[in-house]
């Protein structure tokens, strides 16, 4: 019997639901249902190295593995299924990161899986064949899962990778270094050094690949960013629409903003999207979407919504409506920053260097 978190768990529904459901709607930034725009679902694939196919028809689910048929189930059992499955979702058991659901044992045999997601992750979290309206097309489309059911989901996880570095002014001085480093927390070591009038200055990302990643999607992109997690940590809002409107008002780029107001939106919707459909800090990037038809929603009281690449400028809308700027662990075992780097880790003696990390969750 597979075990998983809520996430995890997630994926499945999404997969039982648009199965029993037979289309899933659009939605606009604030992830309202869209009534007149909407998907039909005509097939889900899953499998690692043979696929299974799961035809919908108006009354059944007819389930294929090398073009034969192997079972049928009512869309009505399914539908049984999905609420059953969300309430135990939600429930979870009693606080653990991963569970069983035992009463989903059953749906497993009769579905043909063993595992909660689909086992062939390099392509995308599902994979749809839908009914385009714009196009009059049938594509089989990737998109991407997130959950509100439980814990806010994650947009741009972080690691090691994603930390940037800034250079200290003025210089501190051995004592004092060692007197920050003594304190228990990132937070009150930031706090000193704001409280006593030191500035920091943005040196570079401490990856070279992320530092490319956030270059191909745009030039700027790595100042950019730096200074819109330099402004959270300086007790700034933590909201990516608040902070996009700091960054309109201390334009640290020199943008022309009187000719052209959007050039910090743009830019920012631009990281949004690219981290949404695939671009990590700790693998090059490519540009090459994963999910190539956009993004699903599992919302918090299970219904869900679509965010159609065709959409792109609503998806964009609600990427930046609804993230903001998390601090993740600090742990040198985890993301490891928040300290007054050594003389040894930055290769300057008369220099001082400190690490700010960040997550993009949604709000």
């Amino acid at each position: 019997m597979p075990t998983g978190n809520k996430g995890e768990w997630s994926e499945f529904y999404v997969f039982v639901k648009l199965l029993a459901d037979g289309k899933i709607y659009a939605a606009d930034r604030n992830m309202n249902k869209i009534e007149s725009v909407f998907y039909p679902v005509l097939k889900i694939i899953r499998g690692k190295t043979e696929d299974t196919e799961y035809v919908r028809t108006d009354d059944n689910i007819v389930i294929r593995k090398n073009g034969q048929i192997v079972s049928e189930i009512p869309t009505e059992e399914l539908a049984r299924f999905s609420d059953m499955l969300y309430a135990g979702i939600e429930k979870g058991d009693r606080g653990k990161r991963s569970f069983e659901a035992e009463f989903a044992k059953p749906f497993f045999e009769k579905l043909h899986v063993s595992s909660l997601s689909d086992e062939r992750k390099e392509t995308a979290d599902i994979r749809i064949v839908i009914h385009d309206p714009i196009t009059q097309r049938e594509p089989l489309l990737g998109f991407s899962i997130k959950s509100y059911i439980g814990s806010k989901p994650t947009l741009f996880n972080a690691s090691k990778n994603s930390n940037l570095i800034y250079r200290i002014h003025p210089e501190l001085d051995d004592e004092q270094r060692a007197k920050l480093n003594a304190l228990e927390t990132y937070g009150a070591r930031i706090a000193w050094l704001h409280d006593n009038g030191y500035r920091f200055e943005f040196a570079k990302p401490a990856s070279e690949i992320f530092q490319t990643n956030l270059e191909l999607v745009d030039s700027r992109l790595p100042e950019i960013l730096s200074h819109l997690i330099l402004c959270k940590y300086s007790g700034g809002p933590s909201k990516i629409s608040e902070l996009i409107d700091v960054l309109n008002r201390e334009n640290p780029c020199g943008f022309n903003l009187r000719l052209n107001p959007n050039f910090y939106a743009y830019k920012i919707k631009r990281l949004l999207t690219d981290a949404a459909l695939g671009m990590k800090a700790g693998k090059l990037w490519t540009g090459t979407f994963h999910a190539t038809g956009g993004y699903i929603v599992a919302k918090r009281n299970g219904e869900l919504a679509c965010f159609h690449i065709h959409n792109l400028n609503d998806f964009q809308d609600y990427l930046a409506h609804q993230t903001k700027i998390d601090c993740p662990d600090s742990n040198p075992d985890r993301c490891d920053y928040g300290r007054i780097l050594t003389s040894g880790e930055t290769g300057k003696p008369k220099e001082d260097y400190i690490k700010l990390n960040f997550q993009i969750r949604f709000v």
